[in-house]
């Protein structure tokens, strides 16, 4: 039967977002809209990719076995190692070439949307900071899912489109575009150009923050925050939703809390590094809430090609190996067995026709014909009467 790891154990990490203009059928691109209601009808789909992971070595110490990599300070936190007294305190890495964590599988969603509301509302709320999730929950919502039509134009007269557009290391940016799919992405003249993302849509990130105020921003900096936000996820995060400021269990008391309805039930405190979210859940299982909440589907092998080939995915881990090493090993190692196949192909032809050239040259009859029925081998030289 298929092995149940505990939730603890596991763990998981962004990968990117591919462009898919030829889905497969029993992709969830037939199953819903996962559009905007003024996108075209022929845009091709973007999809959001995740990976799963688990870590065999687990000793059942949950988030006190392990040590996470802060984004901010680029060094290792051994926070919940120290505070829980826990013996094992194993990085939390499946970021890494060296992981040590096994890949479980890759995983993928049409709407992205969907993807980050489940994401931003759990563990994201927990891992940002406040000021970061007030930007964040609010930006989700301005990213359009579709291809949508602007009401400008080109130079030329042709409609300029936008949508979400796939970037190099796993993020994404918004795109213009001069075809009804978003695919072939308007060239700019120069910097005397008015066609911009930011004179058509204006900074389209700008929403209003909770206790946080972003009107001051031009779309270079609310890019910026997304970006330093949304880099958190290209780490390896664990399944189980975390805080690693909550380290006694006391942070979220009150109801003046950020977030807080007034109706919590966190007065009474709780435990080291419990996650209290949007969504009133404590230490939410963020890959079921994936699994669960959302329209989800395998990755497959194609869908993984296709984002290295579009290079808009980080380094996938296979194996403890970057994908990028993997395939280049795997494509290497193909290209080897197929020349050896060739060579001994082109061997064994000119090998058979020498043969039978030899045969032909010397008049040579096989003792034993192996293609007829009816054959007997040579008959001795001694007579078995005389012998």
């Amino acid at each position: 039967g298929d092995a149940e790891y505990d939730e603890y154990q596991q763990a998981w990490r962004l990968m990117g977002f591919i462009v898919d203009c030829n889905p497969m059928d029993d992709d969830d691109y037939y199953n819903q809209n996962g559009g905007s209601n003024d996108g075209t009808a022929d845009g091709c789909a973007r999809y959001v990719l995740w990976a799963a992971y688990v870590d065999l070595d687990y000793q059942g110490g949950g988030i006190g076995e392990y040590q996470f990599y802060d984004a901010e300070t680029k060094k290792w936190d051994d926070s919940a190692c120290k505070y829980t007294g826990s013996e094992r305190c194993a990085k939390m890495d499946c970021h890494l070439e060296s992981t040590h964590f096994s890949l479980l599988g890759f995983f993928k969603h049409k709407s992205y949307d969907d993807w980050m509301e489940q994401l931003f509302k759990h563990e994201g709320m927990c891992v940002w900071t406040d000021e970061e999730y007030a930007f964040m929950k609010n930006a989700r919502e301005s990213w359009p899912e579709g291809c949508i039509k602007s009401g400008k134009y080109t130079a030329d007269g042709e409609y300029i489109y936008y949508d979400i557009k796939p970037i190099q290391g796993g993020d994404i940016e918004m795109g213009l575009y001069t075809d009804t799919q978003c695919i072939t992405e308007y060239q700019s003249t120069g910097k005397q150009d008015p066609i911009t993302v930011e004179n058509i849509l204006g900074n389209f990130l700008l929403q209003k923050g909770d206790y946080y105020d972003f009107y001051d921003d031009t779309l270079e900096d609310s890019m910026a925050r997304w970006t330093s936000a949304f880099n958190k996820f290209r780490l390896c995060q664990p399944c189980v939703a975390y805080d690693m400021e909550n380290i006694d269990g006391t942070k979220y008391m009150g109801d003046d809390y950020y977030g807080g309805d007034g109706n919590n039930n966190n007065n009474e405190g709780g435990n080291m590094f419990d996650c209290y979210d949007d969504a009133d859940y404590t230490n939410v299982n963020q890959c079921m809430k994936f699994m669960a909440k959302t329209a989800i589907n395998t990755a497959t092998f194609r869908d993984m090609s296709l984002g290295r080939y579009q290079g808009t995915l980080t380094a996938t881990q296979m194996n403890g190996l970057s994908g990028v090493r993997s395939w280049r090993a795997e494509s290497f190692s193909n290209s080897l067995t197929y020349l050896f196949l060739a060579a001994a192909t082109v061997y064994f032809l000119y090998g058979y026709v020498y043969l039978h050239k030899s045969m032909v040259n010397n008049n040579y009859k096989p003792m034993f014909n192996f293609f007829s029925v009816g054959n007997k081998f040579k008959e001795p030289l001694v007579d078995e009467d005389e012998a």
